[in-house]
Formats: structure tokens, C-alpha cells, sequence
């Protein structure tokens, strides 16, 4: 994939998921699945399915998504579908509305049955509203109500992920005017931290240990906290981690020592 290209080029899978509980690692499992893929601002295809989770869904969950046992009592497995989702995935792009939740979900149905992960750059919207809205609430409805988007937001994965797209594009509307179009730019500020994600950064953070190790400055472009687009020639100085986000400390030509979160970096050149 061109990261270069606007993300816009490319097929863009909306994804959401419906689940027995929130704990992937500890057992719940998906209960539905729903997609709407778009190129072009176009709606292309749609996958929806029911799924039998193999176990019962809590009331507690049920209250949520509305999804009852005899719902799914005649739905079929995951694995009677995967082939199929996964084809429906294949050379897309994957956004959702909380990202990690949704994949984390799918990388574990995926391990369950030894079928190979799904190694695709994925974007997450909410983390996109939170960097570009001030909002007092940032769950999906809230977002919809906000955008003025008619839609029902029903926990039904379908219904949520169509959504979902039309919370993307008001935002990404935002985006482009503070200059973040391209795919490359949308994995580092709002990707999923997976295969592909650490492959393509990568790159940027070995050439940043470089210029930290022989004492070298970069020309660097970031999204700023305040959300303007900027270019700067700084001395890179050294990394820190805090709540499993990687940070640069760095030196400004005004000699001022100052700190960004290595995502928000989005090229780097000597």
C-alpha cells in the first residue's frame, strides 16, 4: 500500500462488532458481525451476520445490543463465516469506533480456530474525535447527534458501523483542512498498534534513534496538540514511554527541550 495516497483512494471497510461481553482474553466471544465497505465515498458491499457465540449471552449484554440467545441459536460459527469476512476484508483499510475493541475481538476468534491473523492497516474513529472535537461525550451517538447525522443508533453491528462512516468523513473533513489526508498520516495518528502498524512505523523511529545517537538533527512534519499541521528542525534527544505511548524529547531551534508523542510525528528527513 501507498502511504502516500490519500486514504480516500483506497477501500474503506467500516467495521463493528457485537460481543457476549467486553473481554476477549477471557472468554466472551461475537455474537454479530457488520460491515459496509465504501470507495469513493460509495457504499460497494455489505456483510452482516449473526454469530453463535458457542455460550450463553448475558442478560447484561442483551440489555445492550438487544441479540438474545434464540437470536443466535440457529446463527453460525465463526468459522463457518471466516472465510468469507476475511475475504470481504482483504486489501482494505479497517475503521471502527474504538478501534482496539473490535480487532482484539477478531484477532481472538481468529487464534481460536488457528486461522492466520488479519494484518491490515486499521484506523480508529473515536480516538479521531477525541484528537479534533471537544465534546463533553465521545460515544458514538454523541458523535452523531454533534455531526447532525440521522441514524438510529441501535448496538446493532450493522446499523453502528454505517454510522461510523458517516461520523469518518465529517471528521476526516476536519482533518483535511489541518492537512492530514493521506493514509500514512491517518496509521501513525490514529492506527491500531498491530503487525502493520509497527512495521510501518518503524522507519521513523530508527531514524530518530540515529540522529539521538550520533547527535544529529532532523527535519520533522507533526500534527501539533493544538491541531495545526507544523515543520520544524529539531535535536532529537531521547524517548520516553508513559501509558504504553512512546515519546520524543527533543531540542527546537529556540533551544527549548520540549516533548511529543511519537505518532503525532509524521515524516522525518535529515
Amino acid at each position: 500500500m501507498d502511504l502516500r495516497k490519500n486514504i480516500e483512494d483506497f477501500d474503506l471497510v467500516f467495521f463493528d462488532l457485537e460481543t457476549t461481553g467486553l473481554d476477549a482474553i477471557t472468554g466472551d466471544a461475537i455474537c454479530e458481525v457488520g460491515a459496509i465497505k465504501i470507495k469513493e465515498r460509495n457504499e460497494t458491499e455489505r456483510f452482516s451476520s449473526l454469530v453463535n457465540p458457542k455460550k450463553e449471552i448475558p442478560q447484561e449484554a442483551q440489555s445492550i445490543h438487544g441479540i438474545s440467545n434464540e437470536d443466535v441459536k440457529s446463527a453460525p460459527y465463526f468459522e463457518e463465516i471466516v472465510d468469507k469476512l476475511t475475504y470481504f476484508l482483504q486489501n482494505s483499510i479497517i475503521l471502527a469506533y474504538n478501534v482496539a475493541f473490535d480487532m482484539k475481538f477478531l484477532e481472538c476468534e481468529l487464534k481460536k480456530i488457528n486461522y492466520p491473523t488479519v494484518q491490515l492497516p486499521a484506523v480508529d474513529i473515536l480516538t479521531m474525535a477525541r484528537d479534533t472535537l471537544k465534546l463533553p461525550k465521545y460515544n458514538l451517538g454523541a458523535l452523531a447527534n454533534f455531526f447532525k447525522i440521522e441514524t438510529k443508533i441501535s448496538h446493532r453491528a450493522l446499523e453502528d458501523a454505517i454510522c461510523a462512516s458517516k461520523v469518518f468523513f465529517k471528521l476526516g473533513e476536519n482533518l483535511k483542512e489541518r492537512g492530514v489526508q493521506s493514509l500514512g498520516d491517518y496509521i501513525s495518528l490514529y492506527g491500531f498498534d498491530n503487525e502493520f502498524f509497527q512495521e510501518k512505523q518503524e522507519p521513523k523511529i530508527s531514524a530518530l534513534k540515529a540522529a539521538i545517537a550520533q547527535n544529529h538533527k532532523l527535519n520533522i512534519r507533526y500534527l501539533s496538540y493544538e491541531g495545526f499541521m507544523k515543520k520544524e528542525v529539531v535535536s532529537p534527544l531521547k524517548f520516553d514511554r508513559e501509558r504504553n505511548f512512546l515519546y520524543l524529547w527533543y531540542q527546537n531551534s529556540h533551544a527549548s527541550t520540549l516533548r511529543l508523542q511519537v505518532s503525532r510525528i509524521l515524516e522525518v528527513a535529515t
